[in-house]
């Protein structure tokens, strides 16, 4: 929300923005993710449009030789993009006792410095303008679906049915050995680009399909 309002000029709260956890990840996603060519990360993403802000908080894939896809461990990194400039990537750590303390430093320093000098903030927000959030239904993206079915002819087709309907394309498809013992197979579906509120209403019909046993994970694409 900070670098957003910054960014932009534009006052974005914390309840703007959506936000994901990661609760869902497996190691079966990391596998496919791999499988597939992608890297999942965790990230923040804001985005201004036609009289909008997009700014959201969740887990993706991200083509895994995209720079952001390569951060890791105690790194984070901030990628911006502009119009003349393109990428410019900013990369740290940004976690452990130094990175913190350095940075805790830096505005204690600030701060005393202002005090002293009589200034009260050297960062107005009289510049701001309001500015609409874009929900998330109106996203459009591509997603990575991973879900558990039952292992008999017409299973794909039933879902891809209920895509269809929504005018969600599938991509590509992956199906791995049925187990035995529950009689399931795992399937996972990439799709081409759709609105996020159709995948949402298609995720909630195919939860009603006797098929479709679980829907373990779905995932936005970025890149």
């Amino acid at each position: 929300a900070i670098l957003t309002t910054v960014a932009f000029h534009s006052r974005v709260d914390v309840e703007d923005v959506y936000c994901q956890g990661i609760a869902r990840i497996t190691e079966h996603d990391f596998r496919y993710a791999k499988e597939l060519g992608y890297e999942i990360k965790l990230l923040a993403i804001a985005k201004k449009g036609d009289g909008s802000i997009e700014a959201r908080v969740h887990p993706v894939f991200i083509p895994e030789d995209f720079l952001l896809a390569k951060v890791g461990g105690v790194y984070n990194a901030v990628q911006i993009e502009g119009d003349l400039v393109g990428k410019v990537l900013f990369y740290g750590e940004g976690a452990g006792a130094l990175p913190t303390s350095s940075a805790i430093v830096a505005d204690v320093i600030a701060l005393a410095q202002n005090i002293s000098s009589g200034r009260k903030n050297t960062a107005q927000l009289t510049f701001l303008r309001p500015k609409a959030i874009k929900p998330i239904s109106e996203l459009v993206t591509r997603y990575y679906l991973r879900m558990s079915v039952a292992d008999r002819p017409g299973v794909l087709g039933q879902i891809a049915k209920v895509l269809g309907d929504r005018s969600i394309s599938i991509s590509s498809v992956i199906q791995k050995e049925t187990d035995v013992a529950t009689q399931t197979a795992e399937i996972v579906i990439m799709t081409h680009p759709a609105r996020e509120q159709f995948m949402q209403q298609a995720l909630k019909e195919m939860e009603k399909l006797p098929v479709v046993k679980e829907i373990c994970n779905f995932i936005r694409v970025e890149g």
